[in-house]
């Protein structure tokens, strides 16, 4: 809990209130404390919630399928198998902690009878409990970035919307993207309370659970490098990083070459999945001209949507931690909209960045649930009724089918439309508006002006 902060004297800084490490300004220990409790409530809720308008009121079904394939995985190293020798996992080697922890939580319990007679309940249930704790921490976070970023009423607020977003609620309770999520968010609170080299390890561990946190650390380097930060400094906390990696995977590389290099290129083999943006262009694609290519350039149009992101942030005259935020939230978009796979869960990623950027006003939280409402409409609603994995849009020879491609244009339009609010903010922004420091700034260190982004 926030520790309790002495008066500060006259003529000198507000020394402000300290929680977990972090050095909040601009709002009280006791608002503080009564906020982080509120959205905390609202986060736990929400899980129930959702369950209950997914198969209450919708009458579908909340998917238990990938939690269940991951205790497969669990059993084989539990039963003596080495991961990536012994057999093929499509998981980088970060998400070994939350496959192996609720079975180690199963058999602390005394669950392992039940489990072995094949009720993978205790597993469900512990997943998903450590899940809700990453996302509980995630909720924080929007808030304390929020209070870095804009006023405290803003920031709470944005708490609220990511607390309440239930399409990405539902995903905390099915996948494991609460685990990524939890460490991108983090690594970009570390970086802009002036934690740079925590950042960079937080974002060096969520590239190790799955690869999209990674996609922040090219731009806390080159807000570094415009803010004078010293060169030892940077090549500390990039080694440091890379250390990181190194250490966790050259083991598991030595062990299996082969099986390692499986686990980074598997999904460029996969079949484009339906749910993407790929896909709908290809559709379109193969409807006019009867042939689909962008399948086929997807990765090409990734490393250019991310190097032109890259090269746009660097000339901007000056770059802000409001700036750092949303070109973070574009890179992530960009790399979902370039996958192949794209994944319903994906959309979790970029929904505390949403949140943080949608907090300003009456229609922009509107917008932010309509667009929480068809996705989570697209899964679990929608899946095997108007589309699936396998027949696509529609089964062959059915006829153009004008509800699916409707309903995944009002999604794609959706996506485009908080990109380009996002963008226009951002656009607003005065370039030189930046923040205050968390502490007092030390030579080399990022200097951030006073008046709030």
């Amino acid at each position: 809990m926030p520790k309790k902060v002495r008066p500060a004297q006259p003529g000198k800084e507000e020394p402000g209130t300290r929680f977990f490490g972090f050095v909040i300004r601009g709002t009280d220990q006791f608002t503080l404390r009564k906020h982080v409790l509120i959205l905390a409530a609202l986060s736990l809720v929400m899980k129930w919630v959702t369950v209950f308008i997914t198969q209450d009121v919708f009458l579908s079904f909340v998917d238990l399928f990938d939690i269940t394939y991951y205790l497969k995985f669990a059993l084989r190293i539990f039963g003596g198998q080495v991961p990536y020798a012994g057999f093929s996992l499509d998981y980088p080697q970060g998400a070994l902690v939350t496959i192996l922890l609720p079975l180690l939580l199963v058999i602390l319990s005394g669950g392992l009878p039940a489990l072995a007679g094949g009720n993978p309940m205790g597993y469900v249930l512990f997943h998903q409990a450590i899940m809700v704790l990453l996302d509980l921490g995630t909720t924080i976070l929007v808030y304390l970035i929020g209070l870095r970023l804009f006023d405290e009423k803003r920031a709470f607020r944005a708490g609220i919307l990511y607390a309440t977003a239930f399409s990405a609620a539902y995903f905390v309770l099915t996948k494991y993207d609460s685990y990524p999520t939890f460490f991108l968010m983090l690594s970009i609170a570390l970086f802009i309370y002036g934690r740079e080299t925590g950042a960079y390890l937080a974002g060096a561990w969520g590239f190790l659970t799955k690869w999209f946190p990674v996609l922040a650390l090219p731009y806390f380097l080159i807000l570094d490098l415009k803010s004078g930060v010293e060169k030892k400094v940077i090549e500390r906390n990039l080694g440091l990083s890379v250390l990181l990696v190194l250490v966790v995977t050259v083991p598991f590389f030595i062990l299996s070459p082969s099986g390692f290099i499986t686990t980074y290129t598997i999904n460029t083999g996969f079949n484009t999945l339906t749910h993407g943006f790929i896909f709908y262009l290809d559709f379109i694609a193969k409807t006019l001209t009867g042939v689909a290519i962008f399948s086929t350039i997807s990765l090409a149009l990734a490393v250019l949507a991310e190097l032109g992101l890259l090269y746009v942030f660097y000339r901007r005259p000056s770059t802000t931690p409001l700036a750092l935020c949303a070109f973070i939230l574009f890179a992530v978009f960009a790399f979902i909209l370039t996958n192949k796979i794209a994944s319903p869960q994906y959309l979790q990623w970029v929904a505390p960045l949403l949140a943080i950027f949608l907090a300003g006003s009456a229609v922009e939280a509107v917008l932010f649930y309509a667009a929480q409402f068809w996705w989570f409409l697209e899964f679990p609603v929608l899946y095997n009724v108007i589309y699936n994995n396998i027949a696509g849009y529609g089964p062959a020879g059915a006829g153009f089918p004008t509800v699916t491609f409707l309903f995944f244009t009002v999604k794609f339009a959706l996506i485009f439309t908080l990109i380009w609010m996002v963008a226009r903010k951002l656009a607003a922004a005065p370039l030189g508006q930046a923040l205050k420091p968390a502490q007092p700034a030390k030579a080399g260190k990022l200097q951030k002006a006073e008046k709030p982004a």
